[in-house]
């Protein structure tokens, strides 16, 4: 017999790929049980209701992604480092998961996400906003709001993920990260060429200084 967490995963999974292709609308719970392989019963038993289904996958992988975004961060020795490994990791986590960085993007402002769903998503990158704030107390990123701040790198990764994803090339993945990393660095900071560069970067790009921007 099927593990019961195996038919959930298997509901998600499909639910997921079906969304990002057929939109709420268009994506009806039978067609959802067929393609994973259960009976609507079983949906239904996991999650009363397709909106139930949609939240439960919003919040899952809004976790999984901020998961993703932190790792590694604590690690680093200063600010620049700290936000250069989130941009790193954010890239690296939507290039290996486009199908859940499509679902995020479709279904960000989504009416048919809860805003309890929205909130709870959003809690998982506070941490985002409390290293800009410690940024601004130490003097090297801009006295701006914060959550305008991040709001900013928020919608810069939606633009540049798309692009940096179409490369098929390592390298010139690479150089297209760290192109916009300097980018959004030179708009965030106080002093752009202040302090150390970003010890992610360079560590992976040590070999190919002739292509840093």
């Amino acid at each position: 017999m099927e593990p019961a967490h195996d038919k959930r995963d298997a509901i998600l999974e499909t639910a997921l790929v079906l969304f990002c292709e057929r939109g709420f609308y268009g994506t009806p719970t039978s067609l959802i049980s067929r393609e994973a392989g259960v009976a609507t019963g079983t949906l239904f038993f996991y999650f009363a209701t397709k909106e139930e289904l949609i939240d439960t996958l919003y919040r899952q992988i809004k976790s999984e992604a901020a998961t993703a975004l932190k790792t590694g961060v604590d690690r680093e020795p200063a600010i620049k480092q700290k936000l250069c490994r989130v941009w790193e990791n954010a890239i690296a986590w939507a290039t290996e998961n486009p199908a859940k960085f499509r679902f995020m993007e479709q279904f960000a402002h989504s009416p048919f996400v809860s805003s309890m769903a929205h909130e709870e998503g959003m809690s998982h990158f506070l941490f985002l906003q409390d290293l800009v704030r410690d940024g601004i107390r130490n003097g090297i990123i801009r006295d701006y709001d914060p959550v305008l701040l991040c709001s900013i790198l928020a919608a810069s990764l939606s633009g540049l993920a798309p692009r940096i994803m179409a490369a098929t090339d390592p390298d010139q993945r690479l150089l297209l990260t760290r192109q916009a990393l300097a980018f959004l660095w030179n708009g965030l900071a106080m002093d752009p060429d202040a302090g150390e560069p970003c010890t992610t970067a360079k560590r992976r790009g040590k070999n190919k200084r002739s292509r840093q921007p």
